[in-house]
C-alpha cells in the first residue's frame, strides 16, 4: 500500500459512513419499511462479527488494507468474509500486496456503467490460510500480476471471476 490514511482520515470517512447508514435505517422506518431497517441491520452487524474475526488473525496489513479499501477502492464495494481462526503473521505483508496488486490490476478495466461486488473470504485450510477472491463483471483476457503466494484462476471470463490464493507450499 503505497498511501496509509491517517487515522483522523479514517475515522471521518467512517462517522460519514455511520451516518449515511443510520439515514438510511430512519427513512425506511419512516416510509413503512422496517423489514428493510431489520435487514440492513443484520447486514452491518454481520459484517462486524467477520472484521472481528479478522482482527484475531494477528495480520494487522491485511487488516488495514481491507478495513481501508471501501474508500480506497469505492467502485469495487468489497465485501469481506472471515472464518478463519489463525492467521499467518509472517505472510501479511503478502497477501496485503496480492490484494493490493489485484485491485490495482481491475481497476483500470472496470466498466463505470457496471456495479462491481467484490468479495474475498478468508478461512484456514489444513492448518493454514487461504482467500478466495469473487469479482462479477467480464474479464476475459484479464492477466493477474505476479505474487509471492500461490495464486489460482478458478474462473475468469464474462460471468466474472474467482482467484483462489494460498502459501506457497514448501520444500
Amino acid at each position: 500500500m503505497d498511501v496509509s490514511k491517517s487515522v483522523v482520515q479514517s475515522l471521518r470517512h467512517a462517522r460519514h459512513d455511520f451516518l449515511n447508514e443510520l439515514q438510511l435505517i430512519g427513512m425506511y422506518l419512516d416510509l413503512g419499511q422496517p423489514e428493510k431497517a431489520k435487514a440492513m441491520i443484520r447486514s452491518h452487524a454481520e459484517a462486524a462479527v467477520h472484521m472481528s474475526r479478522l482482527a484475531g488473525l494477528a495480520m494487522p496489513i491485511t487488516e488495514e488494507w481491507l478495513l481501508l479499501s471501501k474508500w480506497r477502492y469505492p467502485e469495487l464495494a468489497i465485501q469481506t468474509e472471515c472464518t478463519a481462526e489463525a492467521g499467518i503473521a509472517k505472510l501479511d505483508g503478502a497477501f496485503a500486496g496480492m490484494l493490493e496488486k489485484f485491485a490495482e490490476t481491475v481497476r483500470p478495466q472496470m466498466d463505470p456503467f457496471v456495479e462491481y461486488v467484490c468479495t474475498i473470504s478468508i478461512w484456514n485450510e489444513n492448518d493454514s490460510l487461504a482467500m478466495k477472491i469473487s469479482l462479477n463483471g467480464d474479464w476475459q483476457g484479464l492477466q493477474l500480476p505476479e505474487s509471492s503466494l500461490d495464486t489460482a484462476v478458478i474462473k475468469c471470463g464474462s460471468d466474472g471471476m474467482e482467484v483462489a490464493v494460498r502459501p506457497q507450499m514448501e520444500g
